[in-house]
């Protein structure tokens, strides 16, 4: 952190155009509150003018922030040393005032997956130079995939200030629903109408509350019924329902699947009313010990959401906001196209200070993708001298449906140790996971666990890939449809799975051509590690380069090259003719766009190491 000249405390200027409460504007304040409380820096607020006929509104504004007299301005003023925060669209106010040509670090922070929509005006902002602060995995993943951030991307999720609050016996027997609807109205009074037909006692929440009052509502609550729209950021209200202690009924959203887990902290209904009353009437019909489940998970996610879990990355931010700076300033070099590629933030994981002296059971890990040669890879790999690899093959501990994102890190080693008993003096333990690089959430989850763990990407045409995933589906007796139309009806089943993590999820069986879109995944990927710690290989160069390809591997790994291991295993078929050629084709042309943002990303790749 770089001193004021006069040893002052570092300002960080804030702007807001002030027009109505909302989720975006109670996130801002809690951002200035985290400054307010790290040492050495201190928020300066400007406000865009507010009518001065709506005294209500200003009032409303004012016991948001509650600011001190030093901490309001009448506009930015900042000194060489001042950080500048931006949100949503203060961009146009930095760019009015002349503000963005000035030198000084600038934090972005992004609460929707909108900055990454092709022709939105957010996503006209990602080329200005920032560190970009994303309030979830999902959002971090979006923008990184454009590669037009400018900056690092860094993900910080979203924090609630709210203390959980137990459900007790009294509550349950209410069976008092209420549905937040605000964000779908017609989706919640279709609902709604259903259930007063059945006789139903309900709360409908069609505008949005103070959040005293909200919170109280919820709080008095069996069952919350929380109804984001299918495109957020990171759908807060499913968090709050958790804190206060309610079965939480919700729909899939983008900014809630890092988060919301059916079965383990909710349930996750179809985005139909029929559906969604019949999920609501499940939830009101749990069993005891289905409830209880729920209740528990839903109590440490909002543990490890809580509002100091997010200020305590945010200030590590700051700590380092001077090195971040140095990735986006702007003569800092630029990718081709006029941005430069978004590098993932070398941030201290919770937990990570109490942990300075654990190493890790796994050094390495195998994360995709499924059927492109992990298996050969990991018995060539399992055949250096140096290197023991996991029994069995796939450990899947990360994409466990009992898998707790704040899970103690000794908790895991110690689940892992067990898979690793066979080869107790190996220099290095790795394990192959395939489907891990394909579920967005878990990169973060990696990263907790093992800040210097190295990946290896192993990617295979996509359109042989999807033929042999459906071939070995059919073998299994789990898909009866043929390919062609297993493809039309994969985005229909995907969007029905409720629980992407389950054993057998349409996410997990019948993900033909979306496991194939691998520059989203790797975006995702690079978003949480330093892009040298991955090494990503083709499945035809391991067959036909094998031995170039297992030294630059070892080369990778940090161990003995010179170890010879021969191809001894048969690669999968090469799907050429037959009742598909039709359906290959037209597979092969809805991939061209994504192959080409593909070769981009690569083409940005460090030589890991």
């Amino acid at each position: 952190m770089t001193a004021t000249p006069d040893g002052a405390a570092r300002r960080v200027w804030f702007h807001r155009q002030y027009e109505r409460l909302t989720g975006g504007h109670v996130k801002h304040m809690q951002y200035l509150a985290h400054v307010r409380a790290t040492p050495g820096f201190a928020p300066r607020l400007t406000f865009s003018p507010t009518p001065a006929a709506a005294p209500a509104l200003l009032r409303e504004r004012d016991a948001l922030w509650r600011l001190d007299a030093e901490e309001e301005a009448a506009a930015w003023a900042p000194a060489a040393a001042d950080l500048l925060f931006v949100a949503g669209t203060d961009w146009r106010y930095v760019m009015a005032k002349g503000l963005d040509r000035l030198p000084n670090p600038r934090l972005n922070l992004l609460q929707h997956v909108r900055h990454a929509q092709r022709g939105h005006e957010l996503r006209a902002f990602l080329p200005q130079a920032a560190i970009r602060l994303c309030v979830s995995p999902e959002v971090a993943s979006a923008v990184a995939a454009t590669g037009e951030a400018n900056g690092p991307v860094v993900v910080i999720p979203n924090g609630t200030d709210l203390q959980h609050r137990p459900m007790d016996a009294a509550r349950w027997r209410s069976q008092a629903i209420t549905v937040v609807g605000y964000k779908e109205p017609a989706l919640a009074a279709a609902l709604a109408e259903r259930l007063e037909a059945s006789g139903t006692p309900h709360r409908l929440l069609a505008g949005f509350l103070p959040r005293a009052q909200f919170f109280d509502a919820l709080a008095a609550s069996a069952v919350a019924v929380c109804l984001p729209r299918a495109e957020e950021g990171f759908y807060l209200p499913a968090l709050e329902a958790m804190a206060a202690g309610c079965i939480v009924v919700t729909l899939d959203c983008i900014g809630n699947r890092s988060f919301c887990r059916h079965g383990h902290n909710c349930l996750v209904a179809s985005r139909d009313a029929s559906a969604l009353a019949a999920t609501v009437a499940e939830a009101v019909r749990l069993s005891p010990a289905a409830r209880a489940r729920l209740l528990v998970g839903a109590a440490e996610t909002v543990q490890s959401h809580s509002l100091a879990a997010e200020r305590q990355r945010f200030q590590a931010v700051l700590r380092d906001v001077d090195a971040l700076w140095a990735d986006c300033a702007p003569t800092a070099k630029r990718a081709p196209g006029g941005s430069s590629a978004p590098r993932p933030a070398e941030m201290p994981s919770l937990g990570q200070a109490d942990n300075a002296d654990r190493r890790p059971v796994v050094d390495f890990m195998i994360i995709g993708v499924q059927k492109g040669g992990t298996t050969a890879l990991t018995e060539f790999l399992s055949q250096h001298p140096q290197i023991g690899m996991a029994r069995p093959k796939e450990v899947h501990l990360f994409d466990a449906e009992d898998y707790a994102v704040d899970a103690p890190l000794a908790a895991i080693d110690e689940r892992y140790r067990g898979h690793f008993a066979h080869c107790p003096d190996a220099r290095l333990r790795g394990e192959a996971t395939p489907i891990y690089l394909f579920l967005p959430e878990v990169a973060a989850q990696l990263k907790r666990y093992n800040p210097a763990l190295k990946l290896i990407v192993l990617l295979r045409d996509p359109v042989q890939r999807a033929l042999s995933t459906h071939r070995m589906q059919r073998a299994r007796g789990r898909e009866p449809l043929p390919f062609a139309l297993a493809l039309l009806c994969e985005r229909w089943r995907l969007r029905r799975d409720k629980a992407p993590r389950g054993q057998r999820s349409a996410m997990r069986e019948h993900a033909y051509r979306r496991r194939g879109l691998y520059a989203e995944q790797l975006a995702n990927l690079f978003a949480a590690f330093d892009r040298r710690q991955v090494l990503v290989l083709e499945s035809e160069a391991l067959l036909r380069q094998h031995s170039a390809v297992m030294r630059r591997t070892f080369a990778f790994l940090g161990v003995d090259e010179t170890v010879a291991v021969p191809p001894a295993i048969v690669f999968p078929t090469v799907y050429q003719d037959g009742p598909h050629r039709l359906a290959r084709a037209l597979l092969r042309l809805s991939y061209w766009p994504a192959n080409r943002r593909l070769r981009r990303l690569l083409a940005q790749q460090p030589e890991p190491g």
